[in-house]
């Protein structure tokens, strides 16, 4: 069975060519554009992976849904794939505990990415999740 990524980003552009490359590397993909949207899928849905964008329809919803995922599905990675860095000058990273605990991301990626990027982030999480289910 393929492995379900919940996409979430208000660019359609984004979503569409990254759902694009997902489903032609043969994951399942869902796809929302808000914070709410999201929450409704996972509710309901419990995806392999998810890659979200910070500034969705609230500037936090996407650090906002990664706490949700990590309350609901703690086994989840979570990949943030944001531009906020260049739109607000702020920096966000993943390289202290106290970073790690508060962001409840697994890898954070800056905008914009090369899609091998990605595809490797998704990758190296997806295998720590299987070794440890293992």
């Amino acid at each position: 069975m393929a492995r379900t990524i919940l996409l979430v980003d208000k660019e359609p552009l984004f979503v569409e060519q990254t759902r694009q490359r997902f489903l032609s590397q043969g994951y399942r993909v869902l796809c929302a554009r808000t914070q709410a949207e999201a929450e409704r899928i996972i509710a309901s849905t419990r995806p392999d992976i998810v890659v979200t964008e910070v500034v969705l329809d609230r500037q936090d919803g996407g650090f906002c849904l990664a706490w949700e995922v990590k309350k609901r599905y703690p086994d989840v990675p979570v990949v943030i794939v944001s531009s906020v860095t260049w739109h607000t000058g702020l920096y966000f990273n993943l390289s202290t505990p106290e970073d790690r605990n508060w962001i409840k991301a697994d890898v954070f990626i800056d905008k914009p990415i090369r899609a091998e990027e990605l595809d490797s982030a998704i990758s190296d999480c997806l295998n720590r999740k299987a070794t440890k289910t293992a």
